[in-house]
């Protein structure tokens, strides 16, 4: 099948934009995690598993470049999340937002220990709390998603006989749905890194993968509505 100038013209509106790079690389840092996970229980040589050992380790890193300011986007959103009207919401909201901003700060500063640029007393430590603050965030999110998904259900059986009104809250119930979705099979991240659930590296390594493949997806379609 060939490729169409149409095809390419999408693919570089999505690589233009530093969030569609970063989840291609997490893609590819998750299936190496993945991968290197299933060489190692198969047998394979040790030169072999540390070579996607080490494209892991280095996408990892990389990717920690793309989101350094992340944080400021964060700070903002959890500002923003503070006036909303519905308190589960806001709560929700204000709880996810600060917690990520947290979980991209103790990356950031991670990184800084990393490139050895300023050392940290104990990076292991500070990595455990972005981890812990990531699976917070999820929770948050996820507590939010199903209060949406609720009030959905109260607004459709509010508005049975208005078609237009039907559509949007079906679309919009698929849009949460799917990041409901997203949400749940990320947590299993945090959670085996954390050690409170026994997850093994090729779990863990293809959850990422399915994640990282959903979050491309979302952000392929704002790219090329």
């Amino acid at each position: 099948m060939a490729i169409t100038e149409a095809q390419i013209t999408a693919l570089t509106k999505y690589l233009n934009v530093t969030t569609g790079r970063e989840k291609a690389c997490r893609l590819v840092q998750y299936f190496a995690r993945f991968y290197a996970f299933y060489l190692f229980r198969t047998g394979a040589s040790k030169e072999t598993v540390q070579r996607w050992v080490n494209l892991k380790t280095h996408l990892g890193i990389g990717r920690k470049f793309f989101r350094l300011l992340k944080p400021v986007e964060l700070a903002q959103s959890s500002i923003k999340s503070v006036s909303l009207k519905d308190p589960v919401l806001r709560a929700t909201q204000t709880i996810k937002f600060t917690s990520n901003f947290l979980y991209y700060t103790s990356e950031a500063m991670n990184l800084l220990d990393t490139i050895k640029f300023y050392r940290l007393e104990d990076p292991k430590r500070v990595s455990e709390f972005g981890q812990r603050c990531w699976l917070v965030a999820l929770t948050a999110s996820i507590i939010s998603s199903l209060y949406q998904l609720k009030q959905i259900q109260i607004r459709s059986q509010q508005a049975v006989s208005d078609k237009e009104g039907t559509s949007k809250l079906i679309k919009e119930k698929q849009t949460i749905s799917y990041q409901l979705t997203q949400d749940m099979v990320d947590m299993l991240i945090p959670l085996g890194g954390l050690k409170l659930l026994n997850l093994d590296e090729g779990v863990i390594g293809f959850a990422g993968m399915i994640t990282s493949a959903m979050a491309m997806k979302t952000q392929w379609n704002k790219t090329n509505p």
